[in-house]
């Protein structure tokens, strides 16, 4: 009986143990609340991240990689209206940063225009030293239109954006989110005093459907983006680039729920999040080269028994790289129905 009861402990414990899984990146977090994330490229090696806070309101901060000399750039700004102010991202001068800003009176409520969801909320561009805030982009105040992931090319030339022109409606599988578009604009900075978006274009590769962009390729020749399109479902979503024209559609995944694509500082690697191989329901980041081939995991948030899992199910959202391509920051949301998150560091160990 004694050995019996023994055998039944070791194989116990045998079974607790954390999956010896071969870890090609490590973990750390940067922030224990907090969402949207964004790398300045231009040499200052700041982040910057938004944080939900005591006010229940979305702020944009900004802090070194270590986490020191942390500021808040947008908490009470006397030119902004001081709702959510989220979804940032850095102009390549590293002087700048584009945001989704909450308009200060609308109809509908501020859980709408959470960083992720977007409606009644506009584009700004506000800078670094906070000094200055102008409004870009004035999206229609009504809940079929939003705004999400408004971001830069590399030379500063143009302006990318996430634009909605169709409500949600849950009872529509394909329609989950609403229908977005992807704008696509000439930017121009004249001084520090009149920044001008013009020459909008609107891209639909395949019509009425999800898509979501995140940005250019380092050379500014292709736009990243996922969609539902060609797919019955929200949830069948893929990672996509094609050329500034809307042209040369190129699916970069084949299977399961995808989203969140970044590249990487030499434009040799993508890292987007998935729900491939996951136990918990939840994303993880993964990494592919630019064509799509040589797929890999690099966490493992959502894999039973590994050191790198989360206590519950978690996804894996929008990251930056640092400069050098040897780690990036993202937000790891916690809930997809709040939004709130933390962000965490990923050194990219091989």
């Amino acid at each position: 009986m004694n050995r019996f009861f023994l055998f039944f402990v070791l194989l116990l414990l045998l079974s607790c143990k954390k999956t010896p899984i071969h870890l090609i990146t490590k973990v750390t977090t940067f922030r224990e609340h907090g969402l949207d994330v964004s790398w300045d490229q231009s040499g200052s090696n700041r982040i910057a991240y938004s944080m939900k806070g005591a006010d229940g309101y979305y702020d944009i901060y900004l802090a070194q990689p270590d986490g020191s000399n942390d500021t808040c750039l947008t908490c009470n700004h006397p030119l902004l209206p001081n709702k959510h102010i989220a979804n940032m991202a850095w102009h390549p001068s590293g002087k700048w940063l584009v945001a989704v800003v909450e308009e200060a009176a609308h109809a509908g409520s501020s859980a709408d225009a959470l960083p992720g969801f977007g409606a009644y909320c506009d584009i700004w561009l506000i800078s670094d030293d906070a000094s200055k805030a102008f409004m870009l982009v004035d999206i229609p105040s009504d809940y079929d239109h939003g705004v999400i992931c408004p971001r830069f090319s590399n030379d500063g030339k143009q302006l990318v954006w996430t634009d909605r022109k169709a409500a949600p409606n849950i009872l529509d599988p394909k329609k989950t989110a609403g229908y977005w578009t992807i704008k696509l604009a000439d930017f121009v900075l004249q001084g520090d005093t009149m920044p001008v978006v013009s020459n909008i274009r609107t891209l639909e590769p395949d019509g009425d459907a999800f898509y979501e962009v995140y940005g250019f390729s380092p050379d500014n020749s292709r736009l990243i983006f996922c969609s539902n399109m060609n797919k019955p479902s929200f949830w069948d979503e893929h990672i996509y680039t094609m050329d500034t024209t809307g042209n040369d559609v190129k699916k970069l995944t084949d299977k399961d729920y995808n989203e969140h694509g970044f590249y990487s500082p030499d434009g040799s690697k993508i890292v987007w999040m998935s729900n491939t191989n996951s136990s918990k329901g939840g994303t993880d980041w993964w990494q592919m080269n630019t064509d799509g081939s040589n797929k890999k995991r690099l966490t493992y948030f959502n894999e039973q028994n590994n050191e790198q899992s989360a206590a519950n199910a978690v996804w894996a959202g929008l990251g930056s790289f640092s400069p050098d391509g040897k780690r990036f920051v993202g937000g790891v949301q916690l809930s997809l129905v709040t939004q709130e998150g933390k962000i965490v560091m990923v050194d990219l160990l091989e």
